[in-house]
Parts: structure tokens; C-alpha cells; sequence
């Protein structure tokens, strides 16, 4: 399943890339780091935790217009828990050991609206979480939600662009249940500050 999807969303990368490149649309690629905050609820084991995040991946990008472009991208994050809520009140300062970390393969889709010194982008997501299980009694474990990024955009050369920026994503967590059903099984959200390098083709 874990080579599986990676597979999957390393081949819609790699087939955009040969679309971009061999396409009449002005196309560019956006490598980019970020870090930042996240938490998540789980509705299984009735907690919640706070997390540590770290990120790397690459944007794909399309220009339909002056101002507007689709972008696709393939996201690592590899998450370090830290706080870990019981609800009721009871807290423990660490999550269990073997909870303490994690990482997400993320796919987002998002159309992008530019001006010579700003980008807005709005779109969805879809990740796929792997490592230890917080949920014991769920498998199979994928996400989806809608991602916003907000930044402003730096010249450095002709064909190069700084990129810098809040990204705040939410997302539904669905798994196979104990029951084998179709179940949510979490509410997550993250805060990353993200910075990109942009080179147009």
C-alpha cells in the first residue's frame, strides 16, 4: 500500500513535468522548505496531539493567464509529536513512545493567483500518513481537506522568484474501522511557514 501510493504520486509528478515541458503554457517548478505547527483530533481514542513540522517538497505550475495558474505538487512531512491531550481534562506531556513521530506523503492541487509581488493559492489535498499508528483500531489511514497559501513574491533574476509564506491546512482523516467500514477517524490542521524558489522555463 506505502509503495503504492507513492508510486501513484510520483507518477502524476512526473507526467505533469513531461505535460509542462512539452506544452505551449508558460510552466515553471517551485522547490520549497517549510516548518511549522499542527494538531490533530482523533475521534477513535479521544485525544488530541500537537505536533512538530517539518516539510520539503515541489510545485509544478501552469500559467493559464498573466495572474492565474494551476499547481501540483508532491509534499514530504515528517511530523514530531509532542503534547498529547486526553479529553476530560487529563494531560500527558508526551505521547507515547511509539507515537513520537511520523511522516505524510501529501498531493495538493491548487489554482494560484499572482501579482508581480504576492501569490494567493486555494485548493485541496490528499496525504497519506505512515510510521506508527495513533488510531489502533484504524487502517489504511488517508486525508483530504482544503489547503490556503499567502506570500509575497521576490524577484531575483529574469527567470528566478523568492517565495515566501503562511500555508494553513485542515483536513478529514478516513480510515478502515475496526468494523471494516468507512469511518473518520480524525481532524487535523497545520500552520507552516513556507519559503519556495520559483525558475520559470
Amino acid at each position: 500500500m506505502k509503495k503504492a501510493l507513492f508510486l501513484l504520486c510520483l507518477m502524476a509528478f512526473l507526467s505533469g513535468s513531461v505535460f509542462g515541458q512539452t506544452s505551449n503554457r508558460p510552466y515553471s517548478i517551485v522547490v520549497h522548505a517549510a516548518g511549522g505547527y499542527g494538531e490533530f483530533e482523533s475521534m477513535f481514542n479521544y485525544n488530541s496531539t500537537e505536533h512538530l513540522v517539518v516539510a520539503l517538497g515541489v510545485d509544478e505550475k501552469w500559467d493559464f493567464s498573466e495572474h492565474w495558474s494551476l499547481v501540483l505538487g508532491l509534499d514530504y512531512q515528517y511530523w514530531h509529536f509532542m503534547n498529547y491531550y486526553v479529553y476530560g481534562g487529563s494531560h500527558s506531556a508526551e505521547p507515547p513512545t511509539d507515537k513520537a513521530n511520523g511522516f505524510i506523503i501529501r498531493l495538493p492541487v491548487r489554482f494560484e493567483y499572482q501579482e508581480d509581488w504576492y501569490y494567493v493559492a486555494l485548493g485541496a489535498l490528499v496525504e497519506k500518513g505512515f510510521g506508527d499508528n495513533s488510531d489502533n483500531d484504524v487502517k489504511d489511514i488517508v486525508s483530504l481537506g482544503p489547503t490556503v497559501e499567502i506570500g509575497g513574491r521576490i524577484r531575483l533574476f529574469e527567470k528566478s522568484i523568492l517565495r515566501i509564506g503562511p500555508q494553513i491546512s485542515a483536513g478529514h482523516t478516513f480510515g478502515i474501522g475496526k468494523y471494516q467500514s468507512l469511518e473518520c477517524s480524525r481532524v487535523e490542521a497545520s500552520l507552516l511557514l513556507r519559503i519556495g524558489y520559483e525558475y520559470h522555463f
